[in-house]
């Protein structure tokens, strides 16, 4: 039979729950117990690095764990996502995407906006420390070297498998209080990663500030120059994606590269360049096809 790659299990049935052994979770990462001690005593585990970024014209610090560590972290991250979400998260969430999370705001008359600022690095390992020994209920040693594994320099690492998951599931608290306020004055939340989407007939600003409250009361915070607002039936962009008029579309800007793509494939006379400039075609065509689809078709948000 196959197996539903889909099917997910409530937190309490996951193998991290009410776990008491140390030599358990070496088991259940895959690794001894000697290499466990020595993940969790060695410092020098991280490459420090500064990138760049095109879109955002800025420089940003990636924290990549090396290869051993980054395995063991790959594998608590697999662990976490196979934990039922609710429906409102739509990354880190299996079965959907920034174009589910888009059209769960295809109706809404306003639509607001927030983007968490530095939303890893602003995660605490105290945070995570108690999600693994409050919420799943594991002792405070293996609470411990779970969180040890899971974070550098007191928070969440930018490159690390397991920092999204862990995004989440270290504020279920605040991520719960959020829907129900939101749910309360009769509007539509969703969470894909940092950006945060409330929409509906009214959106007030007493709710956003009730939302920014649990931000902050979790050592986050939001940024004010990413803070979007629209009202009424004019074009609004959400996670990427544009709505206008019932319909999901992508930005001009997308279309854009697609035709330039283009152009540079037909005037491209060396063979490795055009390899590349039509794998970057293919996945913007892609991308256009699904938004099409989901035009098209109800995306099951319950996957």
């Amino acid at each position: 039979m196959k197996k539903d790659k889909c099917k997910q299990y409530p937190l309490h049935q996951s193998p991290f729950y009410y776990l008491k052994s140390k030599d358990k979770l070496a088991k259940l990462l895959h690794i001894s117990q000697k290499t466990l001690e020595i993940l969790t005593s060695t410092e020098q585990l991280y490459i420090e690095q500064d990138r760049f970024n095109l879109k955002k014209k800025k420089f940003f610090r990636v924290e990549e764990p090396k290869p051993l560590l980054k395995q063991v972290q790959k594998r608590i991250g697999e662990l976490l996502k196979r934990i039922e979400v609710p429906n409102y998260i739509h990354a880190p969430a299996k079965g959907r995407s920034y174009i589910s999370n888009a059209k769960a705001h295809i109706n809404g008359f306003v639509v607001r906006s927030l983007d968490i600022e530095k939303y890893f690095p602003s995660t605490q390992s105290q945070r995570v420390y108690w999600f693994f020994h409050k919420q799943m209920e594991c002792s405070s040693d293996v609470a411990g070297i779970l969180t040890k594994l899971s974070t550098f320099k007191n928070h969440l690492p930018t490159g690390s498998p397991s920092s999204p998951m862990l995004s989440y599931f270290a504020h279920l608290d605040m991520w719960k209080a959020i829907n129900e306020l939101v749910e309360s004055a009769g509007c539509v939340l969703t969470v894909y990663m940092d950006d945060v989407t409330i929409s509906g007939s009214f959106v007030s600003g007493k709710l956003i500030w009730l939302i920014k409250k649990e931000f902050y009361r979790c050592g986050l915070h939001d940024s004010r120059k990413k803070e979007k607002h629209y009202v009424g039936n004019k074009p609004r962009e959400t996670t990427g994606i544009i709505i206008d008029n019932g319909q999901l579309m992508l930005p001009n800007s997308q279309y854009k590269k697609m035709h330039e793509c283009r152009q540079a494939i037909r005037q491209e006379t060396d063979a490795d360049k055009r390899y590349i400039l039509m794998r970057t075609l293919k996945g913007l065509e892609s991308q256009a096809q699904q938004i099409r689809k989901a035009n098209e078709t109800y995306i099951d948000t319950e996957c």
